[in-house]
């Protein structure tokens, strides 16, 4: 688990922090302890020098610092080196310490004094061995057995301290990582949850500000999108599967009849097939429009730069071929947009077959685009009040729409697309009657290395045009119309 692998890694860290800490006071206590031990030879040292003075720098043969014979757990030892290598010890002790030749250079005046450790009737003690006269040179020793103790004790010590240090540290460790893993022990539990129900609809607490704070509200987040996205799926699936059931169960009793073949007359048929292709495509319609919703916002990585006054100007293209009777007025200033030209054009195409369907066909149908925003007025029925909120609504039609073939998916892709572009659509109805429709859209400067300009259907090429370019697709007197209803 995290939380294990946590305080495991802050004990290892004041483990060796501690251990650290414990070795240098080890060896600082246990050098200083020796520097005394060093310094308390010199002085014993300085003694025997001072006495031999009296002697005026001729020490009789044999002659023995005073108090040498007492060498034990607490006393210091002294003996005489001659450079011809002759030991003056006290009487008793003559194999007590051996001089060696280090002691005898000393003795001569060849070398300096040093210090030594050597083992003394069984005691383990530090020996200083200084010139003392021309041609001789004292050994004085005394035992470290306490020093060796005070510091086997302050090492007993250090290494309980240490030891304890280092528990406190794991148990704090532990705490520490017990409360501050707490949010994502809470976030891991939501999402088994999540998982295990397929609801979405937990959240985790947030109580902090911090970086894991962050990360629960990050996770609340991403769960109200799941749980809007599948409602909105639920949704989707939930309305087109009514509005599927009316055409094919219409279209299912039209092939019924066709199959039982009960004496129906040839007109009486061709009646009944017409009706059944005509089914037929509405579903294709409803079918294509449940697809369009279904689609996600594009990535950012697809995005491009789009003539928005060509993609209107396709799109003008086919609904004056989809719609000859209805007249078409358009007015269009360059215009670029970041997004996909396809969708874009789909949007387009269904506001302007919403308004030739509404439309009369004796008034021509109004479109302007302009500093971004798209508007397309027609001089239908309009909308009434009570609609006009649900318009956009995904398969609602309203009252007086209901005569006309459609499946209400239209404009709910027209929001869509507008939302995904970082835009809206908003419906206003006029004074004179009719509807208006305005889709704005993000603007670009009239400048980009990557144009992209669709044709006036998705199998068609169509050249790019000068970006500068202004393209109105009617004449100037279609454009003073249009200036006079909008």
């Amino acid at each position: 688990m995290l939380r294990t692998r946590f305080t495991f890694v802050v004990a290892a860290a004041v483990a060796a922090v501690t251990l650290a800490i414990t070795a240098v006071a080890f060896l600082v206590v246990r050098a200083d302890l020796l520097n005394q031990v060093r310094q308390q030879l010199a002085s014993q040292a300085a003694v025997v020098q001072h006495e031999a003075r009296h002697f005026d720098g001729h020490i009789p043969s044999g002659w023995v610092p005073p108090h040498s014979d007492r060498f034990g757990a607490s006393s210091t030892y002294a003996q005489v080196v001659t450079a011809e290598g002759a030991t003056w010890a006290p009487s008793g002790d003559g194999g007590l310490l051996t001089a060696g030749p280090a002691a005898i250079a000393v003795a001569s005046g060849s070398d300096a004094a040093y210090y030594s450790q050597a083992t003394l009737d069984g005691v383990r003690a530090m020996i200083l061995t200084t010139p003392l006269a021309p041609g001789l040179a004292v050994q004085v020793a005394m035992p470290v057995n306490t020093v060796d103790m005070q510091v086997t004790s302050v090492g007993e010590t250090l290494a309980l301290l240490s030891a304890i240090g280092v528990a406190l540290a794991a148990l704090v460790g532990w705490a520490v990582a017990r409360a501050g893993l707490a949010p994502v022990g809470r976030l891991a539990a939501v999402a088994e949850e999540v998982t295990a129900t397929g609801n979405p609809g937990g959240r985790v607490e947030v109580g902090r500000a911090d970086e894991l704070g962050r990360l629960a509200m990050s996770f609340n987040t991403m769960l109200g999108a799941l749980q809007r996205s599948l409602a909105a799926q639920r949704q989707l699936v939930s309305d087109a599967s009514h509005e599927l059931r009316t055409p094919l169960t219409s279209m299912r009793i039209n092939v019924e009849l066709l199959a039982a073949e009960s004496g129906l007359t040839a007109g009486e048929q061709r009646e009944i097939l017409d009706r059944v292709v005509a089914q037929v495509d509405e579903l294709g319609q409803l079918v294509a429009g449940v697809t369009e919703l279904a689609r996600d916002e594009p990535p950012a990585s697809t995005l491009r730069h789009v003539r928005l006054d060509e993609v209107v100007a396709a799109a003008l293209e086919t609904a004056r071929r989809d719609w000859p009777r209805t007249s078409f007025a358009a007015e269009l200033e360059p215009c670029l947009v970041t997004g996909r030209a396809e969708r874009l054009q789909i949007a387009v195409r269904n506001l302007l077959d919403n308004a030739a369907k509404f439309g009369p066909p004796d008034a021509a149908v109004q479109v302007r685009l302009a500093g971004g925003e798209l508007t397309v007025r027609d001089h239908g029925p309009g909308v009434a009040a009570d609609d006009q909120p649900h318009v956009f609504d995904r398969f609602y039609r309203a009252s007086a729409a209901r005569a006309v073939p459609g499946s209400g998916l239209g404009l709910s892709i027209v929001r869509q697309v507008a939302h995904d572009h970082g835009g809206t659509i908003r419906l206003h109805a006029p004074g004179n009657g009719g509807t208006l429709m305005r889709l704005t859209l993000p603007v670009r400067p009239a400048s980009g290395p990557d144009l992209v300009r669709p044709a006036a259907d998705p199998g068609e090429s169509r050249p790019a045009a000068d970006p500068g370019e202004s393209r109105p697709a009617t004449p100037v007197a279609a454009e003073r119309e249009f200036q006079h209803h909008i």
